[in-house]
């Protein structure tokens, strides 16, 4: 990790101004300078490992993935040139004649490296389950690769899309924590919750990209001075737009609000540690949960309910019978937690965090509903990164998450309703699903998609059935910017708040 205050104090317009207001710290850039107002400070630089939008966001800067997708949906090369499957086993990648951002060819050892160090013990990985089904990596030149998985998986190009899965240079997380990526720009200098500097890699490899030399970036906790910030003309582009501004930022006449509708959602996940090793208990909390309030209160109406597992409602995937499962039902809740043993209620502790409204606003109406069945939550709500670490040490009975699918095949939604796989913060832990892995590992094998849709109609109600996952509300998310930045694309529907690997393409007035 690079930090280095003085490099970082050159791109500081020092006032007494900048000093009472965190905006204004880089209000005075160079030219062709991308400001950027962050909703937190990155926990880490670390490759690989999932530490929320904001930490995904300057990832997608710096680093490129084999595989992407494009604001249509489709699936395009980034790394790869192409890719294509040999047998049930065994997929050819071919490598476009690319450099990091130190010069240094990409090549099929990078990848090898990579993959070998997303799967290792311990790695703390986002992607390490599916990267561990790959039984081996056979290089056959610097440009061409093969992968050759334990089991036939028709997943494998979009596995290697995911958000957290760049190609990083072999060995170079060895000197700096974010490691050496082949993204558009590069880390110039940071300090922790002060700010973010990059400037443009002279050996990207699209053509005329980026357009601009310096990215900027400044976060704000608050997202109140975050939105202040841009209206005022001291930051270009926010992320994580605050309900309560979107029609404000939508009738400013020199803004521009980019979201989509149900862009990512809401939902909880259950520690089994405790009294949710009971799927009584986890049904309970899903039937006794008033999903329209939510809404209408924390989004402002800018959503929608999510009663049973996000499945985009054009997919062929989508169960209209399973997507209404968890509809509020209050009788049946109580009635759930007389069998279970707790009819004159139990205690719990729940999760969140205090920095963002969405969190924190559900945490208390989840604590309120929830009260009316007999089940008293009490709350705990740190800062974003405090909350991410205590997440990820399996603290409170249940937590409040949030979430954008991050690819488009139905597997997807695996990282968040299986809890047999690896822990991290962002899913349920400590009990499984009978049936449920196999279910999975089989649709991952299925090439034909009517046996696939099948296939996953049984996972969503083995899902349903025992609350591995319980759903909340789809959220309007987006970004916001000033008329003067272009070519902002998103991607379509529930990878929305990814759209970040899309920022290459960005143009400055």
């Amino acid at each position: 990790m690079i930090v280095n205050r003085r490099d970082l104090l050159k791109y500081l317009a020092i006032s007494s101004a900048a000093a009472a207001l965190p905006g204004q710290l880089f209000a005075a850039p160079a030219a062709k300078t991308l400001r950027v107002g962050l909703s937190t400070y990155p926990s880490h630089f670390r490759p690989w490992i999932n530490v929320g939008y904001a930490g995904q966001l300057v990832s997608a800067l710096i680093n490129r993935n084999l595989v992407t997708y494009d604001a249509k949906g489709q699936l395009v090369g980034e790394l790869a040139e192409s890719w294509k499957r040999e047998n049930d086993l065994t997929w050819a990648f071919v490598l476009k004649d690319v450099k990091f951002s130190n010069g240094q060819p990409v090549t099929s050892a990078d990848v090898k490296w990579t993959l070998e160090k997303i799967a290792a013990e311990g790695s703390g990985a986002y992607m390490r389950d599916p990267v561990t089904q790959i039984a081996s990596i056979e290089i056959v030149d610097d440009r061409n690769f093969k992968l050759v998985t334990k089991a036939p998986d028709v997943t494998i190009p979009s596995v290697m899309a995911y958000p957290f899965l760049g190609i990083i240079a072999a060995g170079s997380t060895d000197a700096q924590e974010q490691g050496v990526g082949a993204g558009p720009f590069t880390i110039v200098s940071a300090e922790k919750g002060v700010g973010i500097s990059l400037t443009a890699s002279e050996h990207y490899f699209k053509e005329g990209l980026p357009s601009f030399k310096d990215v900027q970036i400044t976060p704000y906790a608050d997202e109140n001075l975050r939105v202040a910030a841009l209206t005022a003309g001291d930051v270009d582009l926010i992320d994580y737009v605050p309900w309560s501004a979107m029609d404000t930022i939508d009738k400013d006449a020199n803004l521009k609000l980019d979201a989509m509708a149900s862009g990512a959602f809401m939902y909880l996940s259950f520690n089994g540690s405790g009294v949710f090793k009971d799927p009584k208990l986890r049904q309970a909390v899903a039937f006794g949960i008033r999903r329209e309030e939510i809404v209408n209160t924390v989004f402002y109406g800018r959503g929608a309910p999510l009663s049973g597992v996000p499945r985009p409602s054009v997919s062929p995937y989508y169960n209209k019978e399973l997507a209404n499962y968890w509809s509020y039902d209050p009788a049946k809740a109580k009635a759930l937690l007389k069998e279970a043993g707790h009819e004159n209620g139990l205690e719990v502790s729940l999760l969140a965090t205090s920095q963002y409204t969405m969190h924190s606003g559900i945490a208390v109406l989840v604590q309120s509903h929830l009260a009316e069945i007999g089940i008293k939550v009490n709350l705990t709500m740190p800062d974003w990164a405090t909350r991410v670490t205590m997440g990820n040490r399996g603290v409170g009975d249940f937590a409040v998450q949030g979430i954008g699918i991050d690819t488009l095949d139905p597997d997807a939604a695996a990282t968040v309703i299986d809890p047999s796989l690896t822990q991290t913060f962002l899913r349920s832990r400590n009990f499984e699903v009978p049936g449920l892995s196999d279910l999975l590992q089989r649709g991952r094998q299925e090439g034909d998609e009517a046996k696939r849709i099948a296939l996953y109609a049984e996972v969503d109600k083995l899902v349903c059935d025992n609350t591995s996952f319980c759903g909340l509300a789809y959220r309007a998310t987006g970004f916001a910017r000033n008329k003067t930045v272009s070519n902002l694309e998103l991607l379509p529907d529930q990878m929305s708040p990814f759209s970040a690997t899309l920022f290459d393409k960005l143009a400055l007035a």
